[in-house]
């Protein structure tokens, strides 16, 4: 129970890594607040934890507005008085060259995947800092430190995470807020089997290449769900500012 009596804001948190997070998170004590623009999925996610005796609260929310970011926020605090934990996980991912791309899909990725963690955090930091600190996880990925082919907006997006993150560590270490960013590899989820259906490419051919790393998997969302509880414990009391690389050992 390394998270009891906490609480905890998880965008994205109804499929693949966020829920998993978000299960975790619970029966590790947490109360969760799951904002995610999928409601059918969100509530499912809700009923298996509060089926499970945790505690959990469904927002539909989609990040990269700010109307909604702030009704969310207002929602989970009263649901949860204090927040201790926030996990910026909510995005998406859209092929492309900078040559292919439209201005609405740049824009559509940039929006959730980088404007939806500054507006999340914009509306979450200020009930951490009247309650003494915090712990933020920004989940950004490899390819916002390697990047990689035909994903020009999502290597942009997460690379800005990435640097985000940084820059919020050094600005809320005073306040007693750890910020922290996890870059997951290839991870079999709902979102990377999308990517497959988005490139054209066979679903089963398309994980085996992803598995072709040293420790010879593909990654569950469970293996990065660790990782984040880390992040958010105390077990990390002395890290802030950090790229938490969870990978199989493929950038290596």
């Amino acid at each position: 129970m390394r998270l009891e009596g906490q609480s905890a804001v998880i965008t994205g948190g109804s499929m693949g890594i966020g829920k998993a997070i978000s299960l975790l998170f619970s029966m590790e004590g947490c109360r969760v607040v799951i904002a995610d623009v999928d409601k059918a999925k969100g509530l499912d996610t809700q009923k298996e934890i509060e089926g499970q005796g945790g505690h959990c609260l469904f927002v539909k929310c989609d990040v990269s507005k700010a109307d909604d970011v702030r009704d969310m926020a207002q929602e989970a605090t009263s649901f949860c008085s204090r927040i201790h934990i926030l996990v910026n996980n909510a995005g998406i991912w859209r092929p492309g060259k900078v040559t292919d791309l439209s201005e609405k899909t740049w824009d559509q990725v940039l929006s959730t995947n980088l404007k939806g963690v500054f507006l999340v955090s914009k509306e979450i930091i200020p009930h951490m800092q009247k309650a003494g600190g915090g712990s933020i996880i920004n989940i950004a990925s490899v390819a916002g430190i390697v990047g990689g082919r035909d994903a020009s907006a999502y290597n942009a997006s997460k690379g800005g995470v990435v640097n985000l993150t940084r820059g919020m560590a050094l600005d809320f270490a005073k306040d007693n807020i750890r910020v922290n960013c996890l870059c997951p590899g290839d991870t079999d989820t709902p979102l990377l089997r999308d990517e497959a259906l988005q490139l054209g490419e066979e679903e089963g051919l398309f994980l085996k290449k992803a598995s072709e790393r040293p420790l010879g998997r593909i990654g569950k969302p469970e293996d990065i769900a660790n990782a984040v509880l880390f992040l958010a414990s105390h077990m990390s009391s002395w890290i802030t500012g950090s790229i938490l690389v969870v990978d199989g050992g493929g950038l290596a």
